[in-house]
């Protein structure tokens, strides 16, 4: 039985480093960025095998605080990291990225493409169950890749430029054909993301259910855990899907060979920043997901805990929805926003300056598509002066606007604070509700009860021209559609040169501080303390606790 909510969730961390994946019937794949690469602090990684880890290193219960609220587990609806962070352990994409962050299969036996680029076909591995006994067939992919492709994401966005809703065919029990109208090598890039791919669940659960609806009953997937239990506002409960079968391979972040050492996995809801971090110390719960950077000291002193951070790190920033006074035609009411904000007091709130800094670049800095085009005439210009006059350009006409900005979520819910105070100093009129993160979420489906949110993105999400959510927003809702940014989106994906790339890339740019339609902060490094006992732990994208194990029971 399902129920299904009508909402329309934003997407919280965005876009990834493009890969336009040579195809074929091997694992073989071309990444279209720099590998990201997550630093850890006193962390020993292992290369580790089934076969090579004796048994007593499987058991015992996780617990991980998660960084907010959770309201769903329903991957299509809900772009929260939250969602995600729970969700990839129960469903499984049909490519994923190895620890280089190459593209790799993961449900897909073989492929290949036709000589014109038009047709993509795929055979899956016959041994794929889901966690109601049944067989993962090509029309349970048909189903959820359908619902994917009307979705809100900005990969699914991309996609949609070259396919329609009948693009997916179905040609046998465990092949299916991709049919594109024009050609494109994002296709692989576009199932491979581990956020914002297509999550495959059976079409019993998923057939005919739009995008916008949440499944609130059962959650099935084919991955290494499967759900348990959930006392929503307290904790989400997996457990280990004792019939899951591996993909051979040595085991490499989300793909190769994935070992669910551990018996329970646990998502807790625990609101408050201290107490999160005591409770680690304690030993009361095992992982805190994003801790606040207020901690680092604290918790990188403590020889009981490792401490994960993530590098080149998570962006603030302000998402606007489609409505006045900042929606489409309110480019000016959104100028003054982006002019008037000083960034750097913004970014103080979250803790010590070695955590973050001040970035311009729209697809990060120290990435291939790094560029400082339009940053000194549009970025961090802390005037608020100039903003004034824009507003009063604008027609703002003093209402009352909508900030939403979390109470429990340790990264974003200082910025609010300071942001609100920049905006009264612009002469904006602001209020903001004292709302938890799934309360937000939810909220995100009626985007004429808002006029910002404070929010972050993520590097392995965004330094991706092709998946960039504010550039390929395309149902003009969240954020504010810019037509020429989608359009050289296009052009970048169809761009053959490196050169032509970065032309197209700083005119991106450019043409994203002119029309602002979200407005970017600087960046952070998150933390992810967790204790001593828990091994071969990492963070490459968000935690993923297949191979992981738990010295104790």
């Amino acid at each position: 039985m399902k129920r299904v909510v009508n909402a329309l969730v934003l997407m919280l961390i965005v876009g990834l480093a493009a890969s336009f994946v040579a195809c074929g019937d091997s694992d073989s794949a071309d990444t279209d960025t720099e590998p990201v690469v997550a630093e850890p602090t006193q962390v020993m990684v292992e290369e580790i095998s089934a076969t090579a880890v004796p048994a007593s290193k499987f058991g015992g219960t996780l617990r991980v605080v998660s960084q907010a609220s959770i309201s769903s587990l329903d991957p299509a609806w809900g772009g929260a990291y939250v969602i995600t962070a729970v969700s990839s352990h129960i469903y499984e994409t049909l490519f994923g990225w190895d620890a280089n962050i190459q593209d790799k299969p993961i449900m897909v036996d073989t492929w290949n493409t036709s000589d014109d680029g038009l047709t993509w076909s795929f055979t899956l591995r016959e041994d794929r169950k889901f966690h109601d006994g049944t067989t993962v067939t090509a029309d349970d992919v048909r189903s959820t890749f359908q619902r994917w492709l009307q979705s809100w994401y900005s990969i699914a966005g991309l996609m949609r430029e070259f396919e329609d809703e009948n693009s997916f065919v179905v040609t046998g029990d465990y092949s299916f054909d991709i049919v594109l109208n024009e050609p494109t090598g994002a296709v692989i890039m576009s199932l491979a993301k581990p956020y914002g791919s297509p999550r495959i669940m059976p079409s019993r659960i998923d057939d005919g259910v739009d995008s916008t609806e949440q499944i609130e009953a059962e959650w099935v997937g084919s991955g290494a855990y499967k759900f348990l239990s959930w006392a929503q506002g307290d904790r989400v409960t997996l457990e280990r899907n004792d019939d899951y079968s591996s993909r051979d391979g040595e085991a490499s972040l989300y793909t190769g060979e994935q070992v669910a050492f551990i018996d329970k996995l646990v998502w807790l809801e625990i609101p408050d920043e201290e107490t999160k971090i005591a409770g680690l110390e304690t030993g009361e719960w095992d992982v805190v997901d994003g801790a606040g950077l207020d901690f680092y000291d604290r918790v990188n002193a403590n020889p009981d805990l490792n401490v994960p951070t993530y590098k080149p790190g998570h962006r603030s920033n302000l998402l606007i929805p489609n409505n006045p006074p900042f929606g489409e035609g309110g480019s000016k009411a959104r100028m003054a926003l982006q002019t008037g904000l000083d960034i750097a007091n913004v970014m103080a709130s979250l803790g010590p300056k070695e955590l973050w800094t001040l970035c311009p670049a729209v697809f990060y800095c120290g990435t291939r598509w790094e560029t400082d085009a339009g940053a000194a005439e549009f970025y961090n210009l802390n005037d608020k002066v100039k903003a004034r006059e824009l507003l009063a350009e604008s027609g703002y006409d003093g209402e009352t606007l909508i900030l939403l900005n979390p109470t429990d979520y340790s990264t974003i819910t200082p910025t609010g604070l300071v942001v609100k105070q920049e905006m009264e100093e612009m002469g904006f009129n602001v209020d903001m509700p004292a709302l938890d993160w799934a309360t937000i979420v939810t909220r995100f489906g009626n985007t004429e009860s808002f006029a910002l949110a404070t929010s972050w993105d993520v590097h392995w999400n965004s330094t991706s021209p092709l998946e960039h959510e504010a550039i390929g927003a395309s149902a003009a809702i969240f954020p504010p559609a810019i037509p020429k940014l989608h359009d050289l989106r296009k052009q970048f994906a169809q761009a053959s040169s490196e050169e032509e790339k970065l032309r197209i890339v700083e005119e991106m740019q450019i043409e994203f501080f002119r029309n602002a339609p979200a407005v970017y902060e600087g960046v952070f490094y998150s933390l992810f303390p967790a204790t001593s006992e828990l091994k071969n732990f990492e963070v490459k994208a968000f935690p993923h606790y297949a191979n992981t194990w738990l010295e104790r029971r």
